[in-house]
């Protein structure tokens, strides 16, 4: 439910300039007018630029625009992870099966430049099942940091990975990403605009005022802070081919929020 915009009398006209803020809605506040020798501003909008004979009343609001897009990048979180009675014997099995994952990634047309270690480790493994604390040997895992550039090709290259690592394959996560989001943010700040201005247009219709000229207009992503992601991502799941691991890309979405500052006749 969107809140009122607020109405603000400001004895000059604003100068047009970019504020990054992103405001969700609006709120009403009728302005009493400022004593003839005082001038009032607008709140986290540019000064007003001090003319004389301007005196007017204006309404801030916002508007926001989303535009929706498949994402073209996929990032996998992999390794294996050896446990051996011996440091020698578990790196050696680890490295062993971290070569296999990794030329069977490159078989599935993964670039070497998108294969990243992300870590390796060594430490000692224990047993505690007896509420006694029991060394039991040395565990040796090896992650790495995957980019697949090719959505269809993601379910291949996961069990590629797989039924090279065996029973040492471990996987850790997997995320969606946009190579080149300036298209979509085009269309989402069109969409914004566009919701800002029927906005503006319904309030002074409701006030019985007419709406002016556009003071102040500002564009901040929403990824800048202050609005949940969660909850303007929206997933639609595409079918996998059969037999391989089921991946569905799905659909990720933009949003941008634009404010406004208009001149209210």
């Amino acid at each position: 439910m969107r809140k009122a915009g607020r109405i603000f009398r400001i004895a000059a006209p604003l100068a047009a300039g970019v504020v990054l803020m992103a405001l969700a809605g609006c709120t009403t506040t009728p302005a009493a007018a400022p004593p003839s020798d005082s001038v009032s501003t607008v709140e986290a909008a540019p000064a007003p630029v001090q003319a004389e004979g301007a005196d007017y009343d204006v309404l801030r609001v916002s508007g926001i625009g989303k535009a929706m897009g498949t994402p073209d990048l996929t990032t996998l979180s992999l390794g294996v992870s050896v446990t051996s009675e011996t440091v020698s014997e578990a790196r050696n099995t680890a490295a062993a099966s971290m070569t296999g994952v990794m030329a069977a990634l490159k078989e599935q047309g993964v670039l070497e430049t998108d294969i990243t270690t992300s870590h390796f480790r060594i430490h000692e493994e224990y047993d505690y099942s007896r509420q006694t604390r029991k060394k039991v040997g040395y565990t040796v895992s090896n992650g790495v940091t995957v980019t697949v550039r090719q959505a269809d090709t993601v379910a291949g290259v996961i069990d590629a990975a797989v039924a090279a690592g065996g029973d040492h394959i471990e996987f850790h996560n997997i995320d969606f990403s946009f190579s080149d989001t300036a298209g979509m943010e085009r269309e989402a700040r069109q969409a914004a605009v566009a919701d800002m201005e029927e906005i503006a247009a319904q309030l002074a219709e409701f006030a019985g005022r007419e709406l002016g000229e556009l003071r102040v207009l500002s564009d901040v992503p929403v990824d800048a802070g202050g609005f949940d992601t969660n909850q303007l991502l929206g997933l639609r799941a595409e079918t996998a081919a059969a037999y391989d691991t089921p991946i569905a890309v799905g659909e990720d979405e933009i949003a941008v929020v634009v404010y406004g500052v208009y001149e209210l006749k």
